[in-house]
């Protein structure tokens, strides 16, 4: 009936309205640069969380999750992943991983694989994700960051999300003074890699 329909325009305008709010808060990069970042973040422990929070969706699409950690700081050092720190914002380095690694579930094929790997030297801690996907189309490449693009509309229509995932992800590195690039061969998958500053506190 139409009250019934009013009150679903008027949910799904709400909806909207919290959306905007929220792209407007994560994407203006004064906002991001307002974002508290002196959190210690220990890089093993959050890349965990977020493979286990994603591990649903993945088993879901049957796609394999695999974490790889090393640091060339000390070669000799076993499990030098986890003396990883970096000094920055918890939520948006969360956000970050969590949205890379998410795509990488979502434009997947059947049984395929998603690999997180972490590695560091005195300067820097580099992120990478690489996923067996359908990888990104040469003219595409320059254009994903950017808000609400879509390599594949008819796909991502069906696959949901808000087309903001991607640029969310480089907004929170360049927040932490980082930079993120992207290596993609249409029918072979793509990988990203982050280089954000860091702490490193090897105990």
């Amino acid at each position: 009936n139409g009250e019934a329909a009013q009150e679903t325009i008027q949910m799904v305008t709400e909806q909207n309205e919290r959306l905007s709010k929220l792209v407007r808060t994560l994407l203006d990069m004064s906002e991001l640069q307002t974002v508290a970042r002196n959190d210690k973040i220990e890089l093993c422990g959050l890349i965990e969380e977020v493979l286990a929070d994603l591990e649903p969706l993945a088993q879901e699409k049957g796609v394999t999750l695999i974490q790889k950690s090393q640091s060339t700081v000390d070669e000799k050092e076993e499990n030098a992943g986890e003396g990883l720190m970096l000094t920055g914002s918890d939520i948006l380095i969360y956000r970050m991983l969590y949205n890379l690694v998410e795509n990488a579930i979502k434009y997947n094929v059947d049984d395929g694989w998603v690999r997180v790997s972490l590695d560091a030297d005195h300067k820097f801690f580099y992120v990478t994700v690489a996923d067996s996907g359908m990888g990104i189309p040469e003219d595409s490449i320059d254009r994903i960051f950017e808000r609400f693009y879509r390599v594949d509309k008819s796909h991502s229509r069906e696959i949901g999300g808000t087309g903001l995932g991607l640029a969310i992800a480089r907004n929170a590195v360049i927040a932490h003074r980082g930079a993120i690039k992207v290596y993609s061969e249409e029918g072979e998958g793509t990988t990203f890699t982050v280089r954000i500053p860091l702490i490193y506190t090897a105990s």
